[in-house]
This record gives structure tokens, sequence and C-alpha cells, in this order.
């Protein structure tokens, strides 16, 4: 009988002290949620009542709910809140993720474009003049700029070239990234500005600008900045111009689709490619694009990376995403990919990410067609700013500086003398 008491009174003493330490643990455990880890939680949550005031908005402004598509889930997958989440719709430049997705599966984060610079001729380093062509072999960088080519060009200046008798020679996928521009520039246009760029840097070409095969040997080769740092340019600013570029190496939108299907289990009716950047004509399920958003959290996880690190956070970093989600109780804890197309669909505004929330992290798609871009957009922050709310509130993601302050990412010019070699 007293062992018995005694065992009760242990009993007793241990749960007390659980109770008093578990809060403060909870609390603890509150201020740092990591995306990749599930819900414990979810099994128990009941569906979003945000949703239907969601809805209600939409219906009381005259908007055909037929025209909208929403999915909300836990990190496991548990539907929290959903309406046409499997209808498709045009996602417009939320497509970008998927152009990520596959290019960081194929590529990895770490992976820079290579382009190279080749003399076919012999350099009179008295008169510090190359007697032939100087050859471009462009690969596929997305984001070279006028700041490269001259970058280039000291490095040519350094190995010995002040003029050029031959012609300027481009071969291979070259493009020259032009800020502001929507789209690529043509092949014409990005040699024209390439030669420009050399010419002020002080090398004189005395030949035409010409397009022919690679031809010579290497004398510098420039090198991209890092495919993730690239990404999370293209997906602030929702570059079309990178984003094609970057598909097109890819191999194009049916690449890039077949890919999708295959490795995610996508259905060909969840999902149709017509552009990597998400220009015209493309389509989408809200559940597809969550599970492409999924995916890419499981492919960053393996690298030690966060989704931040390719996306922006809402009211943090330059982009598109810079003036929205900005309250005190919402800002940096959104990261998130827009979608606009005034032209297509009537009207196309989309918004794809994972909010942060005190009771774990929820992935999101709204779809919205047919309508004003800009209503969309305002209707877009209202649910997401209720949704996070009715989660308990917002949790701060591990980047509150905008990662892109100085705008366009650097690149990285190696010399190679292959003469010393």
């Amino acid at each position: 009988m007293q062992r018995g008491l005694e065992g009760a009174l242990k009993k007793a003493i241990f749960l007390f002290l659980l109770i008093l330490v578990f809060p403060s643990s909870i609390r603890q455990a509150n201020t740092a949620i990591d995306i990749t880890s599930p819900l414990s939680s979810s099994a128990e949550r009941a569906p979003l009542e945000s949703m239907d005031v969601y809805k209600e908005t939409l219906a009381a402004r005259g908007i055909n709910l037929d025209d909208q598509g929403v999915l909300i889930e836990t990190m496991e997958g548990r539907a929290l809140a959903e309406h046409n989440a499997d209808t498709v719709f045009n996602p417009a430049s939320v497509m970008k993720l998927a152009t990520s997705f596959v290019a960081l599966s194929r590529l990895g984060p770490d992976h820079r474009y290579r382009t190279n610079f080749l003399i076919d001729g012999a350099i009179d380093f008295h008169s510090r003049k190359l007697a032939g062509d100087l050859v471009v072999e462009g690969g596929f960088d997305p984001m070279f700029s006028y700041f490269d080519a001259q970058e280039v060009a000291a490095s040519l200046v350094r190995a010995g070239i002040s003029r050029v008798t031959g012609s300027l020679r481009i071969s291979g996928a070259f493009y020259f990234f032009a800020r502001g521009y929507s789209s690529n520039l043509s092949r014409e246009t990005s040699a024209a500005k390439l030669r420009q760029a050399i010419e002020r840097a002080g090398i004189r070409i005395e030949g035409s600008t010409r397009f022919g095969e690679r031809s010579g040997r290497a004398l510098v080769a420039h090198y991209s900045d890092q495919l993730a740092r690239l990404l999370l340019y293209q997906n602030a600013h929702s570059s079309n111009a990178i984003a094609e570029v970057v598909g097109e190496h890819l191999g194009g939108p049916q690449s890039i689709q077949e890919q999708l299907t295959r490795d995610l289990k996508l259905r060909d009716d969840e999902i149709y490619i017509g552009h990597a950047s998400g220009l015209e004509f493309n389509r989408m399920t809200p559940r597809a694009s969550l599970k492409v958003l999924r995916a890419m959290i499981g492919l960053l996880s393996k690298y030690s990376l966060r989704l931040e690190d390719v996306m922006p956070v809402a009211g943090v970093d330059s982009g598109t995403l810079k003036g929205r989600l900005l309250g005190d109780d919402v800002r940096a804890s959104v990261i998130a990919k827009t979608g606009t197309l005034a032209s297509f669909d009537r009207g196309v505004s989309a918004l794809v990410g994972i909010a942060q929330t005190k009771r774990g992290p929820l992935l999101f798609a709204v779809f919205n067609s047919n309508g004003s871009v800009n209503v969309y957009r305002r209707f877009q922050d209202q649910f997401v700013e209720q949704v996070i709310s009715e989660a308990g509130g917002a949790v701060r993601v591990s980047r509150t500086e905008d990662a892109l302050v100085d705008e366009t990412p650097r690149s990285i010019t190696q010399l190679i003398d292959e003469a010393n070699r």
C-alpha cells in the first residue's frame, strides 16, 4: 500500500513538472520553424474559415468563382482549404517555378554558365594587335551584361589585345542581358551590344560582326554567377528574358514538361508549358503548382538551401513582392512567386508560395483570371494575411534583408592562357 502511494506521488510530481516546462518549450519552438519538417498538429487542424471569407469577398464584387482557384496545404500535404484545386488556370509567371525546379534538379544550385572568348589568329604583342577574329562561344548565360563585357574586355587587354583586325564572330547560344527588357534581345542585337561594350573598353574591332562556327584557341572564359543566385533574381523580378534562356538550355518547354510529369507524377491534363517564362498561353492546376513547390523545397534541402535562396521574401526583396504583404504582422513571413498577364485569359493574377505561421508552414496557391489584376492582387494579400492570422500569426523567415539590393549579380571572369598549359 505504501509503495503504491509513493509511486502515485512520484507520477503526480513528474506530471506537475512537465506541465510547468512544456509550454515554454512550445513557445521557443514557435520562434524558428523549419519548413522541411512536418506539422505535427495538422491532423487536428480544422479547415480555414478565411477561405469562406475570401470567396464571399470575390462574389460581393461580382467576380465569377468559376474563374478562381485556391489550394492551401500543410507541409505533409493535408488540404486546409481548396476551391477548383484541380482545374487548370493560366499561371503566368508562376511557371518560372517549374523552370527553376527543373534547372536546379539537372544542373545543381552551384552551376555557372560559361562563355568562352577565343582568338582565331595570332597576337602581335609589340603592336598589341590580334591578326584574326575574336570568337565568342556562347554557353546560354542568361545574365551576361554590359558589366561582364567590360570585364572580359579588360582581360583581353591584359592578354595583349587592343586591336582586332578581323571580325567579331559569334557562335553558340549568346544572349546579352539588359535590365528593363521583357523578352530576350535578338542574337543580332546581343552581338551589337557586346561589340559596343568591348569597343568602349578600348579594343578596336576593324572587321564586321558575323555569326559562324567556333574555331581558334581559348583565351578568356567568363563564368556567370551561381544558378541559385540567378534564379533568385529571375523569380524576384519575374524576368522573362532570364527564364527563356534557362528554359532553352534545358531543351525548351516540352522538355521541362516531360520531366515534371515524369518526376512529380503530374498528368498531362494538370500542366501545359507553352513558354518557360510563363508568357502567353500556359496551363497549371493549383494542386500541380504546390507539387512543384514542395518538390523544390525538398531538392533545396539536399543542398542545405532554403526556399528563400531562390524565391523572394514578400515585403523584403526587390522585385514584384517588394511592396506587398508589408504589414508589421506579416512582413518577411511569406516566400512566393507572382504571376501577371493582363492580355491573356481576360486578366490573370496568381500567387504561389509558403507562409510561415506559428502553427507551422502553409503552402498556398491562389489563381485568379477574368478580372482586374490590381483588384486580384489586393484580395490575394488580404486572403494570405487572414490565413496567417487564423494560423496563430506570422513567423519571420531566416532572411529579413533584401538579398537583391545590388540588383544585378556579379560574375567571375577567369583568364585562361593556353600557351602556358
